[in-house]
């Protein structure tokens, strides 16, 4: 018997969640402005694509709209009160950068804003944008990576700031099962299917 609750529709929903928090960073001549996003995802390895999705009300689209490239910027646990700062907050009314004391460095390839306090950053350049519902699906191709090893082990972080919904975060357990395509097929001669 199913125990699972069901509604026709639902406004806001948190079941996919937690999710690591993405800082979005956009340069447009001197100014800099940095935005908490929930949404976004890898689309593609070949070419590395990655998206973000953004509310058209928001000022970081207005920026976004004048320039071609965004940072993707990821934090340690230890750092989610930047990410409330920056998500609950407008550049509009301040300067995020200034106020939050925030500290960053121009990317290597492309003219975007990477936080020193991130753990990951991802460089991309804007190669298609679509409106979907209410928010706006930014593609950028990634075109550079900064990471510190301190904080990764085989591309992993225990460390990496998840965001678990209605302003709360959270983080990784320090436990890890792996089991790809090799243990699939262990568990299949076991069976002996």
């Amino acid at each position: 018997m199913n125990q699972l609750t069901f509604e026709l529709r639902s406004g806001k929903y948190y079941y996919h969640y937690p999710f690591p928090v993405a800082i979005i960073g956009v340069k447009v001549d001197e100014k800099v402005n940095f935005m908490s996003v929930a949404w976004h995802t890898q689309l593609s390895f070949d070419p590395p694509l990655y998206g973000i999705l953004i509310s058209p009300k928001r000022y970081t689209n207005e920026l976004i709209k004048q320039t071609d490239a965004f940072s993707v910027n990821f934090l340690k646990f230890e750092d989610y009160k930047i990410a409330g700062f920056v998500g609950r907050t407008s550049g509009k009314d301040l300067d995020k950068v200034k106020t939050f004391e925030l500290k960053y460095f121009d990317g290597k390839v492309l003219p975007v804003p990477v936080l020193e306090n991130a753990i990951a950053c991802y460089e991309c350049k804007i190669v298609d944008q679509k409106t979907y519902g209410d928010h706006i699906l930014y593609v950028g191709e990634i075109v550079g990576i900064h990471y510190d090893k301190t904080y990764y082990d085989n591309g992993l972080s225990k460390s990496l700031l998840l965001y678990h919904g209605n302003d709360r975060y959270t983080y990784a357990l320090n436990k890890s099962i792996k089991f790809g395509k090799e243990e699939v097929y262990n568990e299949l001669s076991n069976k002996k299917v």
